[in-house]
Order: C-alpha cells, then sequence, then structure tokens
C-alpha cells in the first residue's frame, strides 16, 4: 500500500516535470542596441518575421538595451526589424539559425539626422564561431545531407562526419550511453536491445523529412540530458506558406555492387534494394497554420556474400544433414544457401504547425514505423569464428530469425512568449513501441555442428530455433513532459525547467528457451541421435539411465571424433544450459520507472565577448515494479558476504550534475574563440541489464545445468521440452541482480577548445576532451567460488586467479542450493578517456571555387573502461569480457576508442545557368574499423568459460615449457617456431612478449574508404517564377574499388568475423587443476601464419545506389 501511495505521489510530480532525455529543438536570437554614442536604448521595438511562413516576433529592448527571441525555429531566412523614435529605421536579412544556436545580433543605431552607411551591424554569423558554443557538437545542415553521399540513407551515414565519432560511439564512450531525439522525442533503443535506433536496424524516420542534425559530446547546457555518450538530436521539416511537393525514388540492385576483390570473384546475388517516398507541404491559412508530410516504403534485399561454393561448409555435408533430420525427425531446417537478408519499412511523419496568436506557437508530430529485417544467426554463446555465413560456416535458415520494430509516436510542444524578458517552452508526447521476433519452420533445439577438425574446431552449420528467440517480445510504452522558463534579466538569461518521462517495459526472453546443443562432428552428431532412438526403443521410450560411451560408433558405421558426446569440445560453455518456464505459461518481466528532472541555470554575459554559464541538474530514477520474491537465494550468503533480495530494485537516489561553461573572444573582430566547460552528465542505462534481474530471479524461470562429467547422459531427441521438469518445479537457476548502491551512469567531462578564423574565411579548431567515470557499469559474478591458488599460464606471475568451479549457493552455511552464477550489476569509478581533434573548415563563397565546401578532422582518443557492455544479458556482459579476472574491476581498452581517424568531407555546386546544376560530395576516412582482444580457446582459470581468458605472450620456450604442446608438429621446439613467428609477425603480440595481452588491446589495420555522390538538377521554371526541378542522383560507398579492385579493401582477422573482439589461436588441452599445480597446457595452431586477411564482405566491395527525385 506503502509502494502504491508512494507511486501516485510520483506520478502527481510528473505532471509538474518533463522528458528526462529532452534534447533543445529550437534557436534564438539575441543582442543588444546602443546609439552611437555607446548609450544603451531602452524600449527599442524588434521584429523578427520567419520569411517562409511570415511568423512574426516580437520584443522589446529592456533598460539594457537588450533584447531577445527565444524558441525560435531553426532555418530561415529571418528578417530583423529595428524601429526606436528618433533614430533611423534599420532590418538585417538572411538571417539562418542552427539547431540550438543562440545567435548574438547586436545593432547601433544612428540618429536620423545622421547617413546611414554608417550605420553599425555586428552578428555572428557562423554557428563555429558563437557565444552559444561551449563544448564539443557538430552541426549537420539540409544541405549536407542533401550533397553528402549516403548508400543506406541512414542517420549514421552523417553523424560519423563527428570528428570524435567511430561508429556509433563517441569520444570513447559505448553507443549505448547515447540519447537520440527527434523533435525531442526519444527514438533511440532505450532498453538496449541493439546497436542500432531500433531493433530491426532501419532508419525509424525518414531523411527527407529531418530538416538539421546536431551530434552534442560535451553541451554544458543543463536542459540537454540522459546521456554521457553522445546526443543526437534532430528536428523535422515544417510547413511554409508556399507549397512543397518531393516524389523520390532510389535503387541499388546486383548491377550496382562490385563483385572483386584483389583476386577474389564474389558470386553474384539477386537481390533488389528499392526506397520509395513522398512529401508535401505547405499552408492551410496562410501566417497562420502549416503541415509537412512524409511517407515512405523500403524494400531492401542484402546479398549474403558466402554461400557452399566460397566457405569450408560444402553442399554435399549439409544436403546429408538435411536429409538426416528429415528421415530421424521428419524435420526439415529449410535451405543451405540463402542469398539474402530482407528488410522492409513503412514510415511516415506528420506534422501541423499552428501559431495561435502573437505569443503562442503549437506544434503537433506524429511518427509511424512498421518494420522487419531477416538476421542471420545470433553470436551470442557462438562457436569459434562464429555461426556464419562466413568462409567456414554455413548455416540452414531454420537458425535465421527475424525481427520486427513497430512504433506510433505523438508529441506536442507549446512555445510562449510572455513578454519582452519572459518565455515558456513546454512538451507532451506518448510513444508506443513493439518489437518481438518470429521465425520460419516448427519449434526445434538449436544445433551447432563444428568441423570436426581435432587441432582446430570450430563451427560448420546451425539449425533449429535460434535459441535466444522463443517468445522473444518488448513491448515498450513512454508518457514524456517538459517545461522550460526562461527569464533574461539585464545581464543573466536564468532558465528553470523539470523533466522527467514515465517508462513501462514489458519483456519476454529466456536465453537458450529451446536448448543449444553443440556436436564436434557430423558423425558426433548422427552417433547421438541414433544411439538414443536405439536406447528409448529399448527402454520403452525412456532416456533414464542412458548412457553415450556404452554404444559402439562402428555399429552405425560412423567415426566420431568426441564419442557423441555434446556441449564439450569447441563449445563456448563446458557444460549444459537450458531455461524453462516455471509455470503453466511463459512468463513476462514487467519493470516500471519514473525519471524524474529538475535543473536550473543562469547563462551570465558579462561583456559581448565573454559569458558563463552556470547550471545544476537533479535526476532522479524511481522504481515502481513490485518484484517477485526468491526466499531461498535471499537466505543464502555469496561472496563478500552479500545478500541478495531479488525482489527489490535500488532505493531512489538524487543524482547531482552541476556544469560550467564559458566563450570568450579576445580579439575585436572575433576570430579568436576559447570556449569550454566541466560539468558532470547523468545518463540513463541500457533498461534491458535492469530488466534481467526482473526476469531472472529464480521464480520466473528455472535453468537446467548439465556439467561436463554428466554431458554422456544427454540423448537428442529433437523435443525442446525433454529435459524440463513438470511445471511449477523450480530448479536452481542463474540469478541476476542489481546492487543496493548501484546509480545511474555518470560521467565528469571537461572540455577545451579553440577556434580561430584566418586567410579567407578558413576556420580551424582544436578540441580536446578528458572526461572520468563517476558511475560506470559492470557486472560481476558473485555467485562463482574464486581460490587463493593461481594458475601456471608461463608467465611467472600471480596474476590469473584460479576458480573451484563450485558454487556459493553449494557452499553456504545456509545450503539451499538455489542459484548457480549470481550475477550483480555493479558501479565502477575506474573508467576514463581523453579524445583530441583538429578540423580544419572553409565554405567558399566567391572566387572559382565558389560553391565548395569542405571540412578535414584528424581525432585520437585514448579510453579505457571496466566493460564495453557488449551484450543486453547479465550473463553475457559477464562472460565475454575479457580478462585475467573476471570479476576485478579490470581496466582496458574501451572497443569505441579512436585510434587516429582522418575525416574528410566536402561538397562542391557547379551551376550551368538558371536550368541545371550539379553538385559533388567525397566523404574519406582513414581509420581502424575494430579493436579486439587475444584469448585462449578453452577454459584457462576455472570459471567454467572458454573464450574470455586472455592469453600470455611468451618471451622464449623455456617460459611456456610446461605449457606448451607439440600437437599437431613434429616436436615442441616446432611448435615454439611456429608460435614465435606468429607473434613476431603480429605487430601488437611482438610489443607485449612477456606480458599479458589486453582486452581491446590490439586494433585492426588501417582501412582507407572514399564515398562519392554526384546529384544532377533540372530546374524548369513556371511563369511565375515557381521551379519544378527533377534530380538524379548516384551514391557510392568504398568508391576506391570502383577505381581498382585492389583499392579500398579491409583486413579482418583470420579467425573470427569482421570486427570480431576475440582471437583465438592458442587451445586449452589440460585444464588447471590441483593435480597438475593448476598449470594449463595448451596447442598452437599449426595453420596459422598470419594474423590478417583481405575482407571479402560488403566492406571491401563498391556498392552504387541511384535515384531520381521531383521536388516542386
Amino acid at each position: 500500500m506503502k509502494k502504491t501511495i508512494y507511486a501516485i505521489i510520483m506520478c502527481m510530480a510528473f505532471l509538474f516535470s518533463g522528458i528526462a532525455n529532452a534534447q533543445v529543438t529550437t534557436a534564438s536570437i539575441s543582442g543588444k542596441i546602443t546609439s552611437d554614442t555607446k548609450e544603451a536604448l531602452l524600449g527599442v521595438n524588434v521584429k523578427a518575421t520567419h520569411v517562409p511562413t511570415g511568423t512574426t516576433y516580437w520584443a522589446t529592448t529592456n533598460q539594457n538595451g537588450k533584447y531577445n527571441f527565444p524558441n525560435l525555429r531553426i532555418g530561415g531566412p529571418y528578417k530583423i526589424e529595428f524601429k526606436y523614435v528618433g533614430f533611423n529605421a534599420e532590418e538585417v536579412n538572411n538571417v539562418s539559425l542552427t539547431l540550438g544556436e543562440e545567435r548574438t545580433l547586436n545593432v547601433t543605431l544612428k540618429e536620423e539626422s545622421k547617413a546611414l552607411n554608417e550605420v553599425l551591424v555586428i552578428g555572428q554569423k557562423n554557428p563555429v564561431i558563437s557565444a552559444s558554443r561551449t563544448g564539443a557538437q557538430e552541426i549537420i545542415t539540409r544541405d549536407k545531407l542533401d550533397k553528402l553521399p549516403t548508400i543506406n540513407r541512414s542517420l549514421s551515414d552523417f553523424t560519423k562526419l563527428t570528428p570524435m565519432s567511430n561508429g556509433s560511439n563517441f569520444a570513447g564512450v559505448s553507443y549505448r550511453y547515447n540519447n537520440v531525439t527527434v523533435d525531442g522525442a526519444s527514438f533511440n533503443n532505450s532498453f538496449g536491445l541493439s546497436s542500432s535506433l531500433g531493433a530491426t536496424g532501419t532508419e525509424p524516420i525518414s531523411l527527407e523529412a529531418l530538416e538539421q542534425v546536431q551530434v552534442m559530446i560535451a553541451p554544458f547546457d543543463v536542459r540537454n540530458g540522459g546521456f554521457t555518450g553522445a546526443g543526437i538530436n534532430s528536428v523535422t521539416k515544417s510547413g511554409t506558406n508556399d507549397v512543397h511537393a518531393s516524389a523520390y525514388y532510389y535503387v541499388k540492385s546486383p548491377a550496382l555492387v562490385g563483385y572483386r576483390i584483389k583476386d577474389n570473384v564474389l558470386p553474384v546475388s539477386e537481390f533488389s534494394n528499392k526506397q520509395y517516398g513522398l512529401s508535401l507541404s505547405g499552408a492551410i491559412i496562410k501566417n497562420k497554420l502549416f503541415f509537412y508530410l512524409n511517407g515512405e516504403l523500403d524494400r531492401q534485399e542484402t546479398p549474403i556474400t558466402y554461400t557452399t561454393d566460397n566457405s569450408l561448409a560444402k553442399s554435399a555435408t549439409l544436403q546429408g544433414i538435411s536429409d538426416f533430420l528429415n528421415q530421424q525427425f521428419n524435420y526439415s531446417p529449410g535451405i543451405y544457401n540463402l542469398s539474402k537478408y530482407n528488410t522492409q519499412a513503412d514510415r511516415l511523419t506528420a506534422r501541423l504547425d499552428w501559431n495561435v496568436n502573437s505569443r503562442n506557437a503549437l506544434s503537433l508530430k506524429y511518427y509511424h514505423l512498421k518494420s522487419f529485417t531477416t538476421n542471420k544467426p545470433s553470436t551470442s554463446g557462438a562457436p569459434k569464428n562464429g555461426r556464419g555465413p562466413n568462409e567456414f560456416a554455413i548455416p540452414f535458415s531454420s537458425a535465421f530469425y527475424r525481427t520486427n520494430n513497430n512504433f506510433d509516436i505523438v508529441i506536442m510542444d507549446l512555445n510562449t512568449t510572455i513578454n519582452s524578458e519572459m518565455s515558456n517552452y513546454f512538451k507532451v508526447g506518448y510513444s508506443r513501441l513493439r518489437d518481438f521476433r518470429d521465425m520460419d519452420g516448427g519449434f526445434f533445439p538449436q544445433v551447432d555442428i563444428l568441423n570436426g577438425d581435432g587441432t582446430n574446431l570450430m563451427a560448420m552449420t546451425t539449425f533449429g530455433t535460434e535459441a535466444n528467440s522463443y517468445n522473444n517480445k518488448l513491448n515498450t510504452d513512454i508518457w514524456q513532459l517538459q517545461d522550460n522558463f526562461v527569464w533574461n534579466n539585464g545581464s543573466h538569461q536564468v532558465t528553470v525547467g523539470t523533466q522527467s518521462d514515465f517508462r513501462k517495459f514489458a519483456n519476454g526472453f529466456a536465453q537458450n528457451y529451446p536448448g543449444a546443443w553443440v556436436f564436434t562432428s557430423v558423425d558426433d552428431f548422427k552417433f547421438n541421435v541414433l544411439a538414443t532412438k536405439d536406447y528409448m526403443a529399448a527402454h520403452s521410450g525412456s532416456l533414464s539411465g542412458f548412457d553415450i560411451t556404452q554404444f559402439n560408433p562402428s555399429t552405425y558405421g560412423l567415426n566420431p571424433i568426441n564419442g557423441g558426446v555434446a556441449n564439450i569440445k569447441g563449445a563456448s560453455s563446458t557444460s549444459f544450459t537450458q531455461k524453462y518456464a516455471i509455470g503453466d505459461s511463459f512468463p513476462f518481466a514487467y519493470v516500471d520507472v519514473i525519471q524524474l528532472g529538475f535543473y536550473v541555470q543562469d547563462k551570465w554575459t558579462l561583456s559581448n565577448n565573454l559569458n558563463f554559464t552556470f547550471g545544476l541538474r537533479a535526476d532522479i530514477p524511481i522504481f515502481t515494479t513490485d518484484l517477485a520474491p526468491n526466499d531461498k537465494v535471499a537466505a543464502e550468503t555469496y561472496r563478500d558476504g552479500i545478500k541478495v533480495d531479488v525482489s527489490k530494485y535500488p532505493n531512489a537516489k538524487i543524482q547531482l550534475s552541476p556544469r560550467i561553461g564559458f566563450n570568450y573572444r579576445p580579439l575585436d573582430d572575433e576570430s579568436l574563440q576559447i570556449r569550454g566547460g566541466s560539468g558532470l552528465f547523468t545518463g540513463t542505462p541500457p533498461y534491458v541489464w535492469l530488466s534481467n534481474q526482473a526476469g531472472n530471479n529464480g521464480v520466473l524461470f528455472g535453468d537446467i545445468s548439465i556439467p561436463s562429467d554428466k554431458l554422456k547422459t544427454l540423448g537428442f531427441t529433437g523435443n525442446i521440452d525433454q529435459l524440463k521438469p513438470a511445471a511449477g518445479s523450480a530448479t536452481r537457476a542463474d540469478i541476476n541482480v542489481t546492487d543496493p548502491k548501484f546509480k545511474y551512469p555518470m560521467l565528469w567531462k571537461n572540455n577545451l577548445a579553440a577556434d580561430y578564423k584566418f586567410g579567407d574565411g578558413w576556420i580551424a579548431t582544436v578540441e580536446l576532451l578528458y572526461s572520468k567515470d563517476i558511475n560506470g557499469i559492470y557486472h560481476d559474478n558473485i555467485g562463482k567460488e574464486i581460490s587463493t591458488n593461481f594458475v601456471n599460464d608461463g608467465s611467472g606471475q600471480n596474476a590469473r586467479p584460479f576458480y573451484t568451479g563450485a558454487y556459493y549457493s553449494d557452499l553456504a552455511v545456509v545450503n539451499q542450493k538455489a542459484a548457480n552464477n549470481v550475477i550483480m550489476l555493479r558501479n565502477t569509478s575506474k573508467g576514463h578517456a581523453f579524445s583530441s581533434s583538429f578540423q580544419l573548415q572553409k565554405n567558399f563563397t566567391s572566387g572559382v571555387l565558389k560553391g565548395l565546401e569542405v571540412n578535414g578532422s584528424y581525432s585520437f582518443s585514448h579510453a579505457k573502461g571496466v566493460t564495453d557492455g557488449s551484450s543486453s544479458t547479465a550473463n553475457s556482459s559477464w562472460r565475454y569480457r575479457a580478462a585475467l579476472n573476471p570479476n576485478a574491476e579490470e581496466v582496458s581498452y574501451s572497443a569505441g576508442a579512436v585510434n587516429g581517424r582522418v575525416l574528410v568531407s566536402a561538397s562542391y555546386t557547379a551551376n550551368w545557368g538558371k536550368t541545371a546544376s550539379t553538385s559533388f560530395g567525397v566523404v574519406y576516412q582513414r581509420y581502424r574499423p575494430f579493436r579486439y582482444s587475444y584469448v585462449y580457446t578453452g577454459d584457462a582459470n576455472g570459471d567454467g568459460l572458454t573464450d574470455n581468458d586472455l592469453i600470455y605472450i611468451p618471451r622464449s620456450l623455456d617460459e611456456i615449457k610446461d605449457n606448451l604442446l607439440a600437437t599437431g608438429f613434429d616436436s615442441q621446439q616446432k611448435a615454439w617456431e611456429a608460435l614465435d613467428n606468429f607473434i613476431s609477425q603480429d605487430p601488437y603480440l611482438k610489443n607485449r612478449r612477456g606480458k599479458f595481452a589486453e582486452r581491446n588491446g590490439a586494433v585492426a589495420p588501417y582501412a582507407n574508404q572514399l564515398d562519392f555522390s554526384v546529384n544532377h538538377d533540372i530546374h524548369i521554371f513556371q511563369n511565375n517564377g515557381r521551379s519544378h526541378t527533377i534530380r538524379f542522383s548516384a551514391s557510392i560507398q568504398n568508391f576506391l574499388n570502383l577505381l581498382n579492385k585492389k583499392w579500398g579493401v579491409q583486413e579482418t582477422t583470420m579467425y573470427g568475423s569482421s570486427g570480431s573482439p576475440q582471437y583465438q589461436f592458442l587451445s586449452i588441452a589440460q585444464k588447471a587443476s590441483s593435480a597438475n599445480n593448476y598449470t594449463i597446457k595448451y596447442s598452437m595452431d599449426k595453420t596459422l601464419k598470419e594474423t590478417f586477411k583481405d575482407n571479402i564482405g560488403d566492406v571491401s566491395r563498391w556498392q552504387m545506389q541511384v535515384g531520381v527525385k521531383y521536388i516542386f
């Protein structure tokens, strides 16, 4: 009852607050009006007119001669008029505003008796050198969206123009901590199931509907919140007094894709990518009511590069498996040479803008998306090199799955000018998001079959229901509200605001619900199936007492290399695990959370060239969900004496984020700008990490766990329920819980930058950014026992502690045997990052190069953290963090760190008279595509995991003579020579001899990518001067590969898919134990000579998209 009353009180507080991750979606103009004697003029009438819509705004200067137009729509042009009795009336034209810009426009009026040409207007026309700019950010205008290349017409094609970006990561911070908004509405995947904006990887909103995009890394305006990575803020187009329309069609086909990568000739795959769209805007009532509509259909088919023609998995083998499954189970695994992935998206954007009166403007927006995409089998728990399709493995189509992402979002905002000094901005919205998965074929256990190579085991094929997709659903409902009150009082601009949202999540997920089996070879699988079938036939359909070792494979004419035993060699875990629902039906995990936010800010303008911004923000997360208790878990004690209560989330904690920013332009011509700031940024965690507690509490689901010494009793029947106990029977389970002291992520950011304008409009920028974790996040397994012994791995160091394999649930004084792994979500303060960039840009407005805009930068970051949080599940986030001790707060390189990146973008427009023009755009990048870790294949420390143990890099054979086996070689000396040669040729390993490999310590070779686009416009004019434009366009990704088959080719690791975080070439053959003095023994892959190979995937081939667009 108390909790219900508390929730009601918090909801009432919510009614007076606003959206916690809202961003600024408008711009402003302010300035000071003086006479020629430097006297501030009181009572000057200032009128701002948004020319396209005829919208007018009025202001009057105060006793200090200052005026302010807040909450202006971006773009323009604006006309600003100044009138004062006894002085000449003046106006400033063609003022255009960028997103979040605070334009300063100071005017000196002359008395009526003086010449007009003596009027002085000082206005900042460049968004780079601007009084409102403090921290690192990038603005992408509509002109850039139109002219620069985009093969996918995606937002990420343009956010990469931010110097400190690396994919979707910014300044070394993971994409999971970004906040993506459109018109202030949250569009990012806040639950955290994927790296993209939506689970399907499609764009949530049409690129055609966007007016501007802003990427903020360190904004010291406290109105910007909800992220510790980057705030990616977009604003949609709006209607004007003139009717505008567009219709467009973009296509990519097999004839527009390259098939030659150096000496590799790739097979031609039939596919078709098409995108259709219409937009219409105009005035319903002139100067009063405007509309904008955009509808778009996206139909994509992405070719699959690998088939049995260019993979080690061959047709005859896969066909034999398919025939066997049909014969034994009457089950079809689907086709094995799937040629393409299918993606579809239907998008709608609608907007109404109403100038209610001279003081109020109301806007209503609606966004709709219905989409799905086909996905290859998940890499979660995958054997070495993943499940494919790749050069090693080809999966059957039954192992693929389809993700669906649908949403409807409504946003309303109201801008109010109270008087010449006060204004208010109010926003309210609702988002309904529905994500779910579906699959082809009936339910069948997921089965990985390996290649049968005892010296180099890796995946060969996969079939069955994808292990993470059974009943996988997520319903998200978000209510959001914001209010900002601004008071301009002399040299102070005071903002008081509240922001909040209320989120409801219903998540259906159970990892390995259909079961996840691994067999070392085809014969191992067949042997197990046939032996199981014979045993059940002889025992009235029962598997009780089954033991695969009691059967002879020669009876079936088979030669298995692992005796038909499942899940022990080459698997990601040496045990077998499967989840099951304890109740009668599949349960869902529910999480409700209120996020309250309050802030106050003072922008203090000390002079025309110096201002400070002081702000304080308070964020308060409150969980309102009632979770079921688990009394058995609560009764036990885990590592370090920790007690666990899965029924409780952390209590509400107020997190304060003070910030200070400054902008100083010391020179009279304002050619030099020094800016920066320092402050705390509080974001939201991926809510799936918090939802893990609700779904993995030992009450909704149980875990079947078969240890390695019992795997011989597993017989494969094809029935996903064969091992599940009766409904209502609870066995021990993996438990996820949140530390009661847990706080939302918080980062301390410090930014110092200088912008210098020189020559004929060149601007050079130096940007420095240092950040430090205050509340970082990592996963800690408090359920596994760690011993006081250390593994002998050849290093001679006590650095790798040995795990006994026991669970504290077995060791506790009160022994309920309730839990296996107990993964706790905790905070850490050990992460930090330093990022720097040098940028040079110019817009040529005259001369021979008129129409050319160029922007170049070099960026570097050194970022380290405890974890990258690469998975949505707690167990996977813990297990896939490469480490010496997986439970220690080991600090190492962040996956998103920028290890030296050159970025150049340029566009040029050539006008051929009034009737035609041609624009060209290029984006060049020199960068390292990914970071990775060297780990053993197998379990080096007894934690039961086979792909997370960092290797020791030996200096000599003497160091590892007790560890290195001669498997595959004539002698240990020959094995050492092969290992030594491999280390010597590797740029990372050779410099770390005598040390351990680091998580994400190694980096891929530099890649060079040049994207190119061309648009040709044909203009047809009407008698009234309006024009119709037909635009023909072509956008080419990796243009270098089109010019030469040897150019633009990226490299990837010999083992692992492109961008794989783990590199495995040393295979554990002897695990550490007390019997062998905790000594591991491993073998070297005899086939491995080089670290890298050419990547013959899509990233290395040129691709083109062509289009035609009608514009009116």
